[in-house]
């Protein structure tokens, strides 16, 4: 072989996987749309019929909850596959993956065993504060309200919370039966409770009531000593004989009179406006 055809043959290999048409540029076929991603879209009579004996159980579609069993109705759905999941507590779940046919109804029959028993509690003092734990045979399974799987057999149930008595009962936990329990808690005394929020203690001094004798005592005591004070005082001239009052007598007329006269200011002093003076004075009786 010439040189000159290996190089033909490389240029021609070389514009070949260049061209749009070329298989290196070439898309891959597109897959058809399964259940796994995006629901295809209902194809007219297309469908399925689920026919589920155990009542109750969650219906999944594709990861899409779609209720509760029974199903009496068709469930439209688009042809190619689909996932399907049923599921309910004390059973076990059914997961398979069916196909849709355009136009035709595919009919599935779910069975769900029972495995175990279903234990569902609440509490009515769950308001505030601290929550309510469940114990199952001294396990911790979780807080009130609470819906939890138990194995089968004989079971102590243990509830708490902190500020209350506990209180405990038995269950027999059986395939696919449920148990529901309401548990009323009672608080524990207000001496006994360390989660209780305590009043500050009001001093026997601090009542209102002790405030409210002791000033009717101080005002009856009072009147006691000042109503015989002044009752005495109205005899008390009679009494001792000593009265102390004050004579509002201006000083002798006659006496200013002729020190006016006499006076040789007597103009300046007839001038001035006269102004009695008080003199005081202290009689004694005996």
């Amino acid at each position: 072989m010439s040189p000159m055809r290996v190089w033909i043959g490389l240029v021609s290999l070389v514009l070949l996987l260049l061209l749009p048409g070329g298989s290196a540029s070439a898309a891959p076929p597109a897959r058809p749309t399964t259940g796994t991603g995006a629901a295809p879209t209902p194809t007219a009579g297309s469908g399925v019929r689920i026919q589920c004996t155990t009542e109750g159980a969650e219906l999944y579609l594709d990861g899409e909850l779609m209720g509760q069993t029974p199903f009496k109705e068709v469930i439209p759905l688009g042809a190619g596959e689909h996932t399907i999941r049923v599921s309910r507590l004390g059973f076990t779940p059914y997961i398979d993956v069916f196909k849709v046919k355009p136009g035709q109804t595919t009919r599935i029959e779910v069975d769900l065993t029972p495995i175990s028993g279903v234990l569902g509690l609440t509490s009515s003092t769950v308001k505030e504060g601290p929550a309510v734990r469940v114990f199952i045979d001294d396990k911790f399974f979780g807080k009130a309200p609470l819906e939890t799987e138990v194995p089968l057999g004989n079971h102590q149930v243990r509830v708490e919370r902190p500020g209350y008595y506990s209180e405990t009962f038995s269950i027999k936990s059986e395939p696919g039966k449920r148990i529901d329990k309401d548990v009323d808690l009672k608080p524990l005394p207000a001496d006994q409770n360390p989660y209780l929020v305590k009043q500050p203690q009001v001093k026997w001094y601090q009542k209102w009531w002790v405030w409210t004798i002791a000033a009717v005592g101080v005002a009856a005591v009072a009147t006691a000593i000042i109503v015989p004070v002044v009752l005495s005082q109205r005899t008390i001239c009679t009494e001792v004989d000593v009265c102390t009052t004050i004579d509002a007598a201006a000083l002798s007329t006659d006496a200013q009179k002729q020190s006016l006269v006499s006076s040789p200011v007597q103009p300046l002093l007839l001038s001035r406006p006269h102004r009695p003076q008080l003199v005081p004075s202290l009689t004694l009786r005996f």
